[in-house]
């Protein structure tokens, strides 16, 4: 579980989307990661050609989709 801002926490389940605009992301973690430091959010999505991707984000670059329910 991971904070998004000092109100809102992350779990996975959860439907972000880049700040900048993007495709609905959903969360698979939340939390720290052996290879950088800090805490990060991994979210797979899928791009127009239909492929699954996934990514991991800094809190600072993600906000919740409107309207998503959190998990």
């Amino acid at each position: 579980m991971k904070l998004l801002s000092r109100k809102t926490v992350v779990r996975a389940g959860d439907l972000l989307t880049l700040k900048s605009g993007g495709p609905a992301m959903t969360v698979t973690w939340a939390g720290p990661v052996v290879f950088a430091p800090g805490t990060w959010t991994i979210c797979q999505w899928f791009d127009k050609d239909g492929e699954l991707r996934q990514e991991m984000f800094s809190e600072t670059m993600l906000e919740r989709v409107p309207g998503a329910l959190a998990a």
